[in-house]
Protein backbone atom coordinates (compact mmCIF):
# COMPACT_ATOMS: atom_id res chain seq x y z
CA UNK A 1 0.00 0.00 0.00
CA UNK A 2 1.45 3.34 -1.00
CA UNK A 3 1.69 6.04 1.64
CA UNK A 4 -0.91 8.74 1.15
CA UNK A 5 0.40 12.18 2.04
CA UNK A 6 -2.00 14.94 2.97
CA UNK A 7 -2.24 17.79 0.49
CA UNK A 8 -0.85 21.21 1.35
CA UNK A 9 -4.43 22.52 1.37
CA UNK A 10 -5.54 19.90 3.91
CA UNK A 11 -2.54 20.64 6.14
CA UNK A 12 -3.41 24.37 5.98
CA UNK A 13 -7.01 23.58 6.99
CA UNK A 14 -5.77 21.52 9.95
CA UNK A 15 -3.44 24.33 11.03
CA UNK A 16 -6.30 26.86 10.87
CA UNK A 17 -8.51 24.53 12.92
CA UNK A 18 -5.76 24.19 15.55
CA UNK A 19 -5.39 27.98 15.60
CA UNK A 20 -9.05 28.22 16.55
CA UNK A 21 -8.53 25.63 19.30
CA UNK A 22 -5.63 27.75 20.55
CA UNK A 23 -8.01 30.64 21.04
CA UNK A 24 -10.36 28.39 23.02
CA UNK A 25 -7.44 27.21 25.16
CA UNK A 26 -6.47 30.82 25.85
CA UNK A 27 -9.98 31.48 27.13
CA UNK A 28 -9.76 28.33 29.27
CA UNK A 29 -6.42 29.41 30.78
CA UNK A 30 -7.55 32.99 31.40
CA UNK A 31 -11.39 33.21 31.35
CA UNK A 32 -11.31 36.98 31.92
CA UNK A 33 -8.30 37.47 29.66
CA UNK A 34 -4.69 37.49 30.78
CA UNK A 35 -3.84 40.22 33.24
CA UNK A 36 -1.14 42.75 32.58
CA UNK A 37 1.14 40.75 34.87
CA UNK A 38 1.13 37.72 32.49
CA UNK A 39 4.26 37.65 30.35
CA UNK A 40 4.59 36.47 26.77
CA UNK A 41 6.81 33.64 28.07
CA UNK A 42 3.98 32.42 30.32
CA UNK A 43 1.53 32.61 27.42
CA UNK A 44 3.93 30.64 25.24
CA UNK A 45 4.31 27.96 27.96
CA UNK A 46 0.55 27.41 27.90
CA UNK A 47 0.53 27.17 24.10
CA UNK A 48 3.50 24.75 24.13
CA UNK A 49 1.79 22.50 26.70
CA UNK A 50 -1.33 22.46 24.52
CA UNK A 51 0.77 21.55 21.45
CA UNK A 52 2.47 18.67 23.28
CA UNK A 53 -0.90 17.31 24.36
CA UNK A 54 -2.31 17.66 20.86
CA UNK A 55 0.65 15.82 19.30
CA UNK A 56 0.39 12.95 21.80
CA UNK A 57 -3.38 12.67 21.44
CA UNK A 58 -3.29 12.83 17.65
CA UNK A 59 -0.52 10.24 17.30
CA UNK A 60 -2.19 7.86 19.76
CA UNK A 61 -5.55 8.15 17.96
CA UNK A 62 -4.15 7.77 14.45
CA UNK A 63 -1.96 4.78 15.31
CA UNK A 64 -4.85 3.14 17.18
CA UNK A 65 -7.11 3.59 14.14
CA UNK A 66 -4.36 2.20 11.93
CA UNK A 67 -3.90 -0.88 14.16
CA UNK A 68 -7.63 -1.67 13.94
CA UNK A 69 -7.20 -2.27 10.21
CA UNK A 70 -5.23 -5.44 10.98
CA UNK A 71 -8.21 -7.15 12.59
CA UNK A 72 -7.99 -9.74 15.37
CA UNK A 73 -5.61 -12.22 13.71
CA UNK A 74 -2.68 -12.23 11.29
CA UNK A 75 -0.64 -14.93 9.56
CA UNK A 76 2.65 -15.94 11.13
CA UNK A 77 5.45 -14.72 8.83
CA UNK A 78 7.26 -18.07 9.23
CA UNK A 79 4.58 -20.77 8.92
CA UNK A 80 1.52 -18.81 7.75
CA UNK A 81 -0.74 -20.02 10.58
CA UNK A 82 -3.37 -17.45 11.59
CA UNK A 83 -2.53 -16.20 15.05
CA UNK A 84 -4.55 -14.10 17.44
CA UNK A 85 -3.26 -10.57 17.92
CA UNK A 86 -3.03 -8.84 21.28
CA UNK A 87 -2.38 -5.21 22.08
CA UNK A 88 0.65 -4.34 24.16
CA UNK A 89 1.16 -0.79 25.42
CA UNK A 90 4.41 0.63 24.07
CA UNK A 91 5.80 4.02 25.05
CA UNK A 92 7.14 5.98 22.11
CA UNK A 93 8.90 9.33 22.08
CA UNK A 94 7.17 11.77 19.72
CA UNK A 95 7.51 15.53 19.23
CA UNK A 96 4.92 16.08 21.96
CA UNK A 97 6.70 13.95 24.55
CA UNK A 98 5.89 10.33 25.28
CA UNK A 99 2.86 8.75 23.61
CA UNK A 100 1.56 5.29 24.40
CA UNK A 101 0.84 3.10 21.41
CA UNK A 102 -1.15 -0.11 21.49
CA UNK A 103 1.27 -2.24 19.49
CA UNK A 104 -0.14 -5.41 17.96
CA UNK A 105 1.76 -8.60 18.77
CA UNK A 106 1.09 -12.09 17.43
CA UNK A 107 2.29 -15.23 19.21
CA UNK A 108 2.56 -18.31 17.02
CA UNK A 109 2.11 -21.54 19.02
CA UNK A 110 3.47 -23.60 16.10
CA UNK A 111 6.73 -21.69 15.57
CA UNK A 112 6.91 -20.46 19.17
CA UNK A 113 7.73 -16.95 18.03
CA UNK A 114 6.32 -13.51 18.51
CA UNK A 115 5.80 -11.20 15.56
CA UNK A 116 4.60 -7.70 14.86
CA UNK A 117 2.22 -7.51 11.89
CA UNK A 118 2.78 -3.76 11.50
CA UNK A 119 6.41 -4.46 10.59
CA UNK A 120 5.67 -7.14 7.98
CA UNK A 121 7.16 -6.26 4.61
CA UNK A 122 9.07 -3.25 5.93
CA UNK A 123 11.99 -4.03 3.65
CA UNK A 124 10.25 -2.11 0.89
CA UNK A 125 8.39 0.48 2.98
CA UNK A 126 8.27 2.09 6.40
CA UNK A 127 6.36 0.24 9.15
CA UNK A 128 2.84 1.49 9.84
CA UNK A 129 3.27 1.79 13.59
Amino acid sequence: MAAKKLSDQKLKEIEELAQGWGKLLAREAYPGGPGLNVSLVEMEEIAAAACRGMVRGSVEKMTSDQAQQFGEAAPCPTCGRMCELRKTPRPLLVRGGEATLDELVGDCPTCRRAFFPSAAGTESRRPWL
